[in-house]
């Protein structure tokens, strides 16, 4: 009988204690639904002190999301369509300093042509989603991409 309280009274710890944001993930997934356009774009290298302006490279291009978890990249200045998937998932941290739990959302993206037999994928964190913004930035070899997107 113990035994048992113990294991009560730590699966009570654990659930308290533990990082469950799934409900917050949902609605997060939820907003993404949906046609979204680059609306700003910046990129800055690893070794340079400011970023670069580089929305003519991504004006007119659409992302799309469906909830099936499966994505359309359409790229205005090739006039081209790529086919992908996404995903969105969290980590959690616990901040000492503060005395709470942090948690990050995460969106991957992955897209291919496969006419073309091209591919490319962004793996970002998001800074912001509303039902209308996406803020995101997204790390590559060499340097940082901000994206902000607005829904069409």
């Amino acid at each position: 009988m113990k035994h048992l309280a113990i294991l009560v009274i730590l699966s009570i710890i654990t659930t308290t204690f533990s990082c469950t944001p799934d409900a917050r993930l949902e609605r997060r997934e939820d907003k993404l639904e949906g046609a979204w356009e680059f609306d700003k774009a910046f990129y800055r290298s690893d070794w340079d002190l400011f970023r670069d302006n580089v929305i003519d490279d991504f004006r007119g291009d659409v992302i799309e999301f469906y909830g099936d978890y499966a994505a359309v990249y359409e790229d205005a200045s090739e006039n081209t369509f790529f086919d992908g998937a996404w995903e969105m998932f969290y980590e959690c941290e616990w901040d000492f300093v503060d005395d709470e739990e942090e948690v990050e959302f995460y969106l991957d993206m992955y897209f291919y042509d496969a006419d073309n037999r091209e591919s490319f994928a962004y793996f970002t964190s998001i800074n912001l989603i509303t039902k209308n913004k996406l803020n995101l930035k997204a790390h590559t070899r060499d340097g940082v991409y901000t994206f902000r997107l607005r829904k069409l």
